[in-house]
């Protein structure tokens, strides 16, 4: 028998009804934005935006949101706090500031270079971010970490506008912000009050800001992708490795870097090394790190940064850059991050995309190759067609340019001259000065963001639970002001993401802008399925380290082909990976000379150098017959 319903029972049903209307309501307020007037109400506060529009889709912008308690006074250089809850509503209505950066002063006014540099105010107080949504959005994510060798950068370029992005594909689009050179890696020690890392500290908070507050934009924090370029990929797959950060994504598309890159990060020692002198330069010396840490953060902003720039044009060989992620610590990645390669200790559970672009090292001859010796300086003030741009080398700039960069082989010549013979083949020109040229800018590519990404993506595929996918990006964007001998350079894929060619028409040539939008709108379908189910159709096929398949983006593309490449630029890499190991066993086998005088052991010392010799020099012929 059915028990009677007493008041008391109603009572109690009409109170959980009520409960349950109310948390009804708040999750439906929190999920949604007025849309008249792009105001959002976040667990932390109400945020009020500027609407935007793209092709008769609107779109809600809130720019220069903060994430993070201002990294000033007593907290310059230490780990970022997440911002407090705030009354009233906060403005959104301004592009996030940029963090103190090293500015590109080589080329006045010339588009290729101004193009990276800041549009706004550059300050400390700097940790915020900008959201794209669109009113009508798939709830997938798409958090952008911008490149710039970690000294360089920010979020708010007029090539990281997400609008178009958002607009087109119904995702939710946030570049983030984060501390550069030594502000965001300066390092004194783990027991020190300044523990290195704090850059990529301030993306890890930067996603977990994302991760509370992006369900009240209408975000699925569950579909969040990460995607960058460069030291912007480098960082992407710093995470990877950083315990605290894998909940807050679940795919990642890396453009042009991974954190094993060779500039990417730099070991306990030579970050400690860097940062005491830097204390020197501004007159913070101490044997005490607390009284070192004390005074630096009592230097003005804009002299630490000028000496740390002083510091940065001193050292190394070409492509050293000062100060960066510490290989080792104890907040990040909470240990040393090639020992955790080797263990296979990373986020398994995620989807990656490795990309690069066919002519990666060009950008950065101009810049480190400009001495007479080398014979690579440009000329702004005139045209980048006039044949002084053209870096027509003789042999002898071409022998000094490979030379620059043997001290990354122990100054080997037997190294230096089978990639001398090697490189000088990689053009098809007949002429032997572009021949040169190319080489060099084929060698420093490959060295330095080539060989590595394709290391990293066949580690990473063999051990990862999700898809992997490679691209290699072939097409050059007639916006492209710099010579056309430099091809499709480093970071000029970027603007087809983001629809580029779209809002900024007038920088492309009017002949060829329908096939700039069209592959503008095929990469940016790509990214957003991808960031929706983790997967691309099945004309891309994963890439694994045997076949190592990639799939050309270029011409092809655009007539709906799909051109299949394997091991791109492979017999190329295998040569550096040889001449690495033929280095690294002939200093082993020195340190044992120095201790064992038996013949036994300078016989063995012989053979195995030798043997790696041997391929190298079997490589580097067999590589002068490859072209791609």
């Amino acid at each position: 028998m059915r028990a009677p319903v007493t008041r008391r029972h109603l009572t109690y049903h009409a109170f959980c009804h009520f409960i349950l209307l109310i948390y009804i309501v708040r999750r439906i307020e929190s999920r949604s934005i007025i849309r008249g007037d792009h105001v959002v109400h976040t667990p932390l506060g109400t945020i009020r935006g500027v609407g935007q529009t793209f092709d008769g889709a609107k779109v809600s912008a809130f720019l220069g949101v903060p994430y993070a308690k201002p990294p000033i006074g007593s907290r310059r250089f230490k780990m970022a706090e997440m911002i407090d809850r705030w009354s009233g509503e906060l403005e959104a209505r301004t592009l996030a500031k940029t963090c103190y950066l090293t500015i590109d002063t080589a080329f006045p006014q010339f588009p290729g270079a101004e193009m990276w540099n800041p549009p706004g105010a550059i300050s400390e107080d700097c940790l915020n971010m900008n959201i794209w949504v669109p009113e009508d959005h798939d709830g997938s994510v798409m958090v952008w970490i911008y490149g710039g060798g970690f000294f360089s950068g920010t979020p708010s370029l007029d090539l990281y506008s997400g609008s178009v992005f958002a607009a087109k594909e119904h995702t939710i689009v946030v570049n983030v912000n984060y501390r550069l050179g030594p502000f965001g890696f300066l390092y004194f020690g783990d027991d020190s009050p300044i523990q290195g890392n704090m850059g990529l500290m301030d993306q890890q908070l930067a996603l977990r800001w994302v991760h509370e507050n992006i369900g009240a934009f209408g975000g699925d924090r569950s579909r969040v992708t990460l995607f960058g370029e460069s030291a912007g990929s480098a960082s992407a797959t710093a995470h990877l490795f950083a315990p605290n950060s894998h909940k807050y994504f679940n795919n990642i598309i890396a453009k042009s870097g991974s954190i094993i890159n060779s500039w990417a990060s730099a070991t306990p020692p030579t970050m400690l090394d860097l940062s005491l002198r830097l204390a020197k330069k501004v007159n913070c010396s101490s044997t005490d790190m607390t009284v070192i840490a004390k005074c630096l953060r009592s230097v003005p902003a804009h002299l630490v940064q000028a000496e740390a720039d002083n510091i940065s044009g001193d050292i190394g060989p070409p492509m050293t850059f000062a100060y960066v992620p510490v290989s080792s610590d104890t907040n990040f990645f909470q240990g040393d991050v090639f020992q955790k390669l080797v263990n296979k200790q990373f986020k398994k559970d995620v989807n990656i995309i490795f990309g690069s672009v066919k002519d990666e090292g060009t950008y950065w001859l101009p810049y480190y190759m400009s001495l007479p010796k080398y014979g690579f300086a440009f000329n702004h003030t005139i045209s980048a067609e006039d044949p002084h741009n053209r870096a027509l080398i003789t042999r002898e700039h071409y022998e000094e340019s490979m030379k620059a960069f043997m001290p990354y082989f122990a100054g080997s010549k037997l190294v230096l001259n089978a990639f001398m013979n090697s490189y000088e083949h990689v053009s098809s020109s007949n002429v032997p000065e572009e021949r040169y040229r190319d080489g060099v800018a084929r060698f420093l590519g490959d060295l330095f963001f080539t060989c590595s990404l394709i290391d990293f993506a066949d580690l990473i595929s063999d051990n990862i639970f999700g898809n992997v996918y490679m691209y290699y990006f072939t097409y050059r964007s007639s916006a492209n002001p710099w010579p056309r001998w430099m091809g499709v350079m480093h970071g000029y894929e970027i603007e087809y993401a983001f629809g580029q060619p779209y809002w900024r028409p007038h920088l492309y040539d009017q002949t060829q802008l329908e096939d700039e939008k069209r592959l503008s709108t095929i990469i940016m379908q790509i990214w957003a399925n991808f960031a929706n189910t983790g997967r691309i159709d099945s004309f891309w096929p994963q890439y694994n380290k045997i076949e190592r398949k990639a799939i050309e983006l270029g011409e092809n593309t655009l007539h709906g082909k799909h051109r299949i490449i394997s091991d791109v630029h492979g017999g190329f890499c295998r040569m550096i990976d040889e001449a690495k190991a033929f280095v690294k066993q002939k200093n082993v086998n020195d340190c044992r000379s120095t201790r064992k005088s038996e013949s036994s052991a300078v016989q063995t010392s012989l053979t195995d150098s030798t043997s790696h010799l041997f391929l190298i020099v079997l490589i580097s012929i067999l590589t002068s017959c490859i072209r791609l």
